[in-house]
Formats: structure tokens, C-alpha cells, sequence
């Protein structure tokens, strides 16, 4: 017995329709998850940056500051203004 090549198709769609289904849904899944670690890690990345940066600066304000030690500077003052009437 011969079976006609489009109801061999017809008989299989639905079960290649559920093969494709379930692997565009995982791929999806797949690309969400991905999407949410790389967030994760450019957090991450970011607040080292942002220790590195604060760390750099505290240093060289430590380095400065025992650089030139600070000297007060006596300030003038200006004569006193006279109030006009």
C-alpha cells in the first residue's frame, strides 16, 4: 500500500509543530537567562569599578595631604566699611 506524500506531511505537522514549539521556547528561556547574568556581572563589574576609583582617590588624597602639610594662612581683613545714611 502506498501513502501519498501529503498526508504523511499532514500527519506529522503536529508533532513537528510541538518539536519547533518547545525548542524556540527554550531557546528563549535560554536567552532571558543569559540576558539576566550578564546584568548580574555588569553590576558587578560596576561596583568594583567604583571601589577601584574610590580607593585610587583615597590614596592620593592620603599621599598629598602627608605631601604638603597644611599651613594656615592668616587672612586681612579689609578696613571697616562706614554706613552711609
Amino acid at each position: 500500500m502506498l501513502i501519498p506524500i501529503f498526508l504523511l506531511g499532514a500527519a506529522s505537522a503536529p508533532l513537528l509543530k510541538k518539536v519547533v514549539r518547545g525548542t524556540v521556547k527554550s531557546s528563549v528561556k535560554l536567552a532571558l537567562d543569559a540576558k539576566r547574568v550578564a546584568h548580574g556581572l555588569n553590576e558587578d563589574l560596576n561596583d568594583l569599578a567604583a571601589e577601584a576609583a574610590a580607593e585610587s582617590f583615597a590614596s592620593d588624597l592620603q599621599e598629598t595631604a602627608t605631601e604638603v602639610p597644611h599651613q594656615a594662612v592668616k587672612k586681612t581683613r579689609a578696613a571697616t566699611a562706614t554706613a552711609t545714611p
